[in-house]
C-alpha cells in the first residue's frame, strides 16, 4: 500500500489533477481523505492510499512524482507499506434531529473527537431557535473502532441530549 499526503488548492477539478497521474501510472486508488476542516490559505490537505503492481512501484512511483510537479501538485509525505490498523480510518454518514444547537453542537463534537471520532464536515439548515434542526454529519473513525462502537457512542449522546439520530 502507498499512503500520499498532499496540499491542494481548494477549487474544482484539484482533486481530478491529484488522481489522473496515479492511475495513469498504474494506480488502484482504495481511499481519499479530504481534509476541509485543516484548510490553510485556500489550500487543503490530501490523503490517497493506492497500490501499485509490484513489477511497476520503482518506474511508477518516479514518473508520479515527475507528473505531480509539473501539476504544481506539492508531495508532502509519500509512505510505502503497511501502517498499523489504528492509522485507517472508516467513514459513517448520520443526520441527528432535534434541538441539536440548542443542546450544544461543539460540546456533540469535542466529545466524539474524545473517542477519536472526526467531524470533517457538518450540514445543517438552520431553522427559527424553537424549531428542530436536521444536521448531517460526515463521520470519520478509526478502522479499529467497530462501526456498533460508533452508534453506540452516538446513541448514548443522542440518549443524553433527546436528539434522533438517523443513519444508514
Amino acid at each position: 500500500m502507498i499512503f500520499l499526503e498532499c496540499l491542494l488548492p481548494d477549487w474544482p477539478g484539484s482533486l481530478v489533477e491529484l488522481i489522473k497521474p496515479i492511475s495513469n501510472n498504474h494506480g488502484n486508488i482504495y481511499g481519499i481523505l479530504h481534509f476541509h476542516d485543516r484548510k490553510k490559505e485556500n489550500m487543503i490537505p490530501v490523503s490517497v492510499n493506492f497500490e501499485i503492481p509490484e513489477d511497476l512501484i520503482e518506474t511508477s512511483l518516479e514518473n508520479l512524482k515527475k507528473e505531480l510537479n509539473e501539476r504544481n501538485i506539492h508531495i508532502e509525505k509519500l509512505t510505502i507499506g503497511e501502517k498499523t490498523r489504528q492509522d485507517l480510518v472508516k467513514n459513517k454518514t448520520i443526520i441527528l434531529t432535534g434541538h441539536v444547537f440548542d443542546k450544544d453542537i461543539v460540546d456533540t463534537i469535542k466529545r466524539l473527537a474524545s473517542k477519536k471520532i472526526k467531524v470533517p464536515e457538518l450540514q445543517a439548515k438552520f431553522t427559527e431557535i424553537s424549531e428542530v434542526s436536521n444536521v448531517k454529519l460526515k463521520l470519520v473513525y478509526p478502522e479499529s473502532m467497530t462501526e456498533h462502537d460508533l452508534i453506540q457512542e452516538i446513541s448514548l449522546i443522542c440518549k443524553e441530549k433527546d436528539l434522533f439520530l438517523i443513519r444508514s
